[in-house]
């Protein structure tokens, strides 16, 4: 695990900082850029315009505060939209698209393909393009992206198939994801202090959450040079939630100072590595090199 110990976050600033304070409880700050980057990552939000809680869920502030530190930090990053969710929110996401970053299709319900028949799911999907081609249309935006909701892409070997040949047909770019956080606990956590929580329990939240991801890229970069035998340019899944808003900063920050370089989702997918076949039917959604490294040789081609 990363021994790193974040500082205080409680000096609190303007502009964005009292508007993130107001909204969303004590942001994270910026420390500035680290040292040279030599390796690649993109920064993807999944469940946009705002991820679903139990708590209610402010979408203008946390889309706020996350496209902010983007900007600071000089990201591009991709955003995969809830189709049933955009009524309500197209200056939402016209934030994002005016930001510079790119949106995708996560179906219109957000709903499981394993848990759906396949049919049902390629609905979905269409349901969702039909929800979003309008905004992408008028932004001009050129390709149309898919993430699968949950990373679950299919059971068995004829969900996958037929839900890639509707993807294929439609011209969708899959957008795969190499470092996926689990965040739910820790959005959970957040929440349960409120809007203005205790300084200790949120700086020992911040710690605990930025040194998780740390050290799953740290985990997925031992996982490269075993399964793909080098570095290779990573995806890390993000939620757009309240916890990803505030802990942004802090999370990109050390990003950086690990030599990370902030890249585009196209030119991330454009490793090699992505073009390999897999053949993973696991109930879990885990990363394309954990898929590589898990798929059943029985589905793979020959050699």
């Amino acid at each position: 695990m990363y021994a790193v110990k974040l500082r205080s976050k409680f000096a609190i600033v303007i502009g964005t900082i009292v508007f993130a304070v107001c909204i969303l409880g004590f942001p994270a700050m910026s420390h500035g850029k680290g040292n040279k980057a030599s390796k690649q990552i993109c920064i993807t939000f999944d469940e946009l315009p705002a991820a679903m809680s139990f708590s209610e869920v402010d979408r203008s502030a946390i889309t706020y505060l996350i496209l902010e530190t983007l900007k600071r930090h000089d990201v591009k990053a991709a955003g995969f939209v809830v189709g049933d969710q955009i009524e309500e929110s197209f200056d939402i996401l016209g934030d994002w698209l005016n930001n510079g970053h790119i949106l995708g299709n996560m179906t219109y319900s957000n709903q499981d393909l394993h848990e759906l028949g396949i049919e049902q799911f390629i609905a979905d999907i269409a349901a969702g393009d039909k929800a979003l081609e309008t905004m992408l249309e008028g932004f001009g935006q050129k390709k149309r992206y898919f993430r699968y909701p949950f990373l679950h892409y299919g059971i068995d070997a004829e969900q996958k198939k037929h839900v890639k040949l509707f993807l294929d047909d439609h011209e969708y770019v899959v957008a795969h994801a190499t470092i996926v956080i689990e965040d739910y606990l820790y959005n959970l956590s957040l929440e349960k202090m409120g809007k203005f929580p205790d300084s200790t329990d949120y700086d020992h939240l911040l710690n605990e959450y930025v040194n998780h991801v740390l050290d799953e890229v740290e985990r997925m970069e031992s996982v490269s040079r075993q399964v793909v035998k080098r570095p290779c340019r990573h995806i890390l899944r993000l939620k757009a939630n309240r916890l990803n808003a505030v802990f942004l900063d802090e999370m990109l920050t050390q990003l950086e100072e690990m030599g990370y370089q902030f890249i585009t989702l196209d030119k991330a997918l454009a490793d090699k590595f992505f073009e390999a076949p897999e053949a993973y039917f696991g109930s879990r959604g885990i990363g394309y090199i954990e898929m590589i490294q898990l798929s059943d040789p029985d589905h793979l081609p020959a050699e």
